[in-house]
């Protein structure tokens, strides 16, 4: 109905106010174009993200693609409004499209993830519901016992560790603040909106901007207000029976943490706070999930803001004699798998952070009745005191994790001045494939010697780049792609630099911090104990690292790097994966040939579609603006120039000089203000060209089937025709019995930029005609045209060009249309077309 509709008032303004419709017609064309040109930056930013050359908050994905939507749709319209003819079926077919990708992207980004979050889970207590209003729906606070069967609100963190506990490994008691209650929070100060127009600003290829962006996002959740019911709930938490008042552990356990993706290091823990001070140490663990780490961390993993809301962990505080961190399989070339302990005197964030060395513990998994741990390598510091009794609690604590869940085991855990072990965290940690560097053949020569060797493998892998130190962690947004970062020690804040380097060098460091186990997950090769190495290195020296030997080399070194993934390439990977369905909806394009008869709206299956077949049609639409009849054209005005041309012009704004064409009824060249104009009459009265002896040009073939001489040369009905604004020109030029029609923008803008002709006909006889398209293919292939032709007629197309370029382009057609005017009547063969189109365009070289 609506296309029928659009149809019975396009007809009438078409016939009855012609002028007005071939403006309206202009105007609805370039409008369409305006919003093609931002449509195909928006694709093309879309494409760089899919492909990996940018990492993005899917925030901005899900943008991208609403504002890409709404332009495909506008230009929908501005096509219906050209000729509703071309439109039919179309809205249909985009609104399928449309929402395809909408869905695509609710998925993606976890729109109505707070509505989902808050369904009560199978099994929860109703009872614990009071803590936020009667009938507030799931728990806000929740025991351990009830996060094991509510993951989906307990986050991995806490789960993992009722797993433990319910398993009769020992957990200290505790209770989780759940996801839901940071959705109420979010909600609550409607701050989703904020949030994402901010989230949609980050790119981790402007780190430089990251850190402002994310001091913004946490002052977003700083500055709102906890709602009455959340705050009443942490103060009774607080003083609950699992908690009794003591000083307490906050810890982040999000959505998403300490599974598959680890988030290791990425969030903030509290220690120490104070009952009374609970409520506003939770606002800031929230805001901690924007920190610039955590941000670039969830975007390297393709994580939407929503899909990761924060529950927070609530454990009493454990007076520390000693805590680490313990893998329960660790493997070495060429020996057997071993539990490595990592441990420092008191509380163990220290570790973590990367601040200081541990002592570091091989521990044989085999544990006969009543023996003693082996003991395969100690080394570090010999001031924290681990007696046999506590090295069995971590190897048994170790192997009965990993039995649970199902896989090696990354544990944190604390030994209390009693000396009773605590489990705080457990998650996957896959060992890594160790490779023992290939042995050298019989007669081979020999590698290359090392810069250093025996350096302490964190992440295996190899990678190759120039060196770039830093000294000031202030300074990570300076880091330059595909370097390799030299720094002091492991922060978890080089996490912003993954993706951008291609392996870290550092002066200490351990397995077990929590840079190390995001290193891991994303390949980046990670080497420590090299303070003497970079001393020796400069900024600028390429290196190649090869973390499975713990070795680095000067130079780039192919036999070190062959065959190993890099991670760069592994996330570039991962990011056509994850967005394999929407490439398909929104950049794919399908409709490649106009010519085709799918070239139409049931051909469409993406935006890009849409986006090419409006384009295509409005252009094509364009063409027929100058009819032969010159319908529309009364209010045009006969140009007066020394060529032998008859021709009228038609302003649409902007196209002639104010004041030109002094009596009204005629214009001359120099009154000519459109800048395709300008350039094709340059090209058009070159004085290169002659016209000598050819007499008016009009539509001769016209001019003997309706004249029988009763009609001047110089009539509208003969005439050829130009509609002009500043940037825009549209030509219908006849020249005896054949006639060209020129199309073209030539604006400021490149993406918009474009030159179609068509030329058609001739005096000649047909195998002369030919030979005439032959010699303009010729010049315009020559010229960077696309060309294509069908019979006696000719298609060529120019596209994307700067200004400059655009107008040189037009010149050349305008010297082309006066060269071959008549040729056609002169050309006997190949050869010669051949030749003329290389001395012609010799010439265009040497006027230049």
């Amino acid at each position: 109905m609506g296309v029928l509709r659009d149809m019975l008032r396009h007809w009438p303004r078409r016939f009855f106010a012609p002028a007005a419709h071939l403006r309206a017609k202009y105007g609805a064309f370039k409008g369409l174009l305006e919003a093609d040109e931002k449509a195909l930056l928006l694709i093309a930013e879309l494409e760089e993200i899919v492909y990996g050359a940018r990492c993005v908050d899917p925030a901005r994905v899900e943008w991208l693609c609403r504002r890409l939507s709404a332009l495909v749709q506008a230009m929908a319209e501005r096509l219906c409004a050209m000729h509703p003819a071309h439109c039919k079926d179309l809205g249909e077919r985009l609104g399928r499209i449309g929402a395809d990708v909408a869905q695509w992207t609710g998925r993606f980004v976890g729109q109505g993830a707070s509505q989902s979050a808050a369904a009560t889970p199978p099994g929860a207590p109703s009872e614990v519901s009071s803590d936020l209003a009667p009938g507030a729906g799931p728990p806000c606070l929740l025991t351990l016992d009830q996060a094991l069967d509510a993951p989906e609100l307990a986050g991995g963190k806490a789960a993992n560790l009722a797993r433990a506990r319910r398993a009769g490994l020992n957990v200290p008691p505790a209770l989780v603040v759940g996801a839901q209650a940071f959705n109420l929070f979010i909600e609550a100060n409607s701050l989703r909106p904020r949030l994402d127009r901010l989230l949609r600003q980050a790119d981790l290829s402007c780190p430089d901007r990251l850190d402002a962006l994310c001091a913004e996002l946490q002052g977003v959740i700083l500055g709102a207000p906890l709602p009455e019911a959340l705050a009443a709930a942490l103060t009774s938490a607080a003083n609950s029976p699992e908690l009794a008042g003591a000083r307490l552990a906050v810890r982040s356990s999000a959505l998403g943490e300490d599974g598959g993706i680890s988030f290791a290091g990425q969030y903030a823990s509290e220690l120490g706070v104070a009952p009374e001070a609970l409520p506003e140490a939770y606002l800031r663990i929230l805001a901690a999930k924007y920190r610039p780490r955590a941000v670039a961390y969830r975007i390297l993993n393709g994580l939407a803001d929503a899909r990761t809301p924060m529950a927070v962990l609530l454990m009493p505080m454990i007076e520390a004699r000693s805590a680490g961190a313990l893998f329960s399989r660790e493997a070495s070339p060429g020996r057997e798998p071993a539990v490595e302990v990592f441990a420092l005197a008191g509380l163990g964030g220290r570790l973590m952070s990367g601040q200081d060395d541990p002592r570091v513990l091989r521990l044989g998994r085999a544990l006969p009745p009543g023996g003693s741990v082996e003991i395969l390598a100690d080394s570090g510091p010999r001031c924290v005191e681990l007696d046999q009794p506590g090295l069995a609690a971590l190897v048994r604590a170790g192997l009965a994790l990993e039995e649970l869940f199902g896989c090696p085991q990354e544990v944190e855990w604390a030994l209390d001045q009693a000396g009773r072990l605590f489990v705080l965290q457990s998650r996957p940690h896959c060992p890594e494939p160790v490779q023992t560097p290939p042995r050298q053949a019989a007669g081979q020569e020999p590698g290359p010697a090392p810069l250093a060797s025996g350096l302490s493998r964190v992440s295996s892998g190899a990678g190759c780049g120039p060196v770039f130190h830093v000294r000031d962690l202030a300074r990570l947004a300076e880091v330059p792609e595909g370097a390799v970062l030299a720094v002091p020690g492991l922060s978890p804040a080089l996490c912003k630099c993954i993706g951008r380097v291609e392996a870290v060098l550092a002066g200490s460091g351990s397995r077990a911090s929590h840079f190390a186990s995001v290193a891991r997950e994303f390949g980046l090769p990670v080497l420590a104990e090299a303070t003497e190495l970079l001393a020796a290195l400069a900024d600028g020296e390429v290196v190649s690292v090869d973390a499975d030997a713990g070795a680095v080399y000067a130079g780039r070194v192919e036999a070190v790097l062959a065959g190993r993934e890099q991670g760069r390439a592994a996330l570039r990977q991962a990011a056509q994966e994850r967005y394999a369905g929407l490439i398909k909806l929104t950049c794919q394009l399908n409709l490649t040939d106009p010519d085709s008869p799918d070239f139409a709206p049931r051909g469409c299956r993406s935006l890009h579609d849409v986006v090419r077949y409006c384009h295509e049609r409005a252009v094509a639409e364009m063409f027929t603006l100058a009819d032969r009849s010159g319908r529309g054209l009364h209010a045009a005005r006969r140009l007066e120039s020394p060529l032998p041309l008859a021709m009228y012009v038609l302003d649409l704004g902007g196209g002639v000089l104010p004041g030109g064409g002094g009596n009204g009824q005629t214009l001359r060249p120099e009154d000519f203000a459109s800048a395709p104009m300008r350039a094709f009459w340059q090209g058009l009265a070159h004085a290169g060209e002659s016209w000598e002896g050819s007499g008016m040009h009009c539509d001769w073939q016209e001019f003997d089937r309706v004249s029988a001489g009763i009609f001047r040369k110089d009539s509208k009905l003969l005439a050829s025709y130009a509609l002009l604004s500043a940037d825009y020109l549209h030509l219908l030029v006849r020249f005896g019995y054949h006639f060209a029609v020129l199309d073209s923008l030539c604006g400021p803008r490149p993406e918009a930029n474009y030159i179609g002709l068509r030329f058609k006909g001739g005096g000649g006889l047909e195998e002369q005609r030919l030979l005439r398209l032959g010699f303009i293919r010729r010049v315009l292939t020559r010229c960077g045209f696309t060309v294509n032709t069908r019979g006696d007629m000719l298609d060529a197309r120019f596209a994307r060009a700067d200004q400059d370029d655009t107008r040189r382009r037009l010149a050349l057609l305008g010297r082309l249309l006066a060269r071959t005017r008549l040729m056609d009547l002169r050309l006997t063969d190949e050869a010669q077309a051949a030749l003329l189109a290389d001395d012609f365009l010799s010439g265009l070289a040497h006027d230049s």
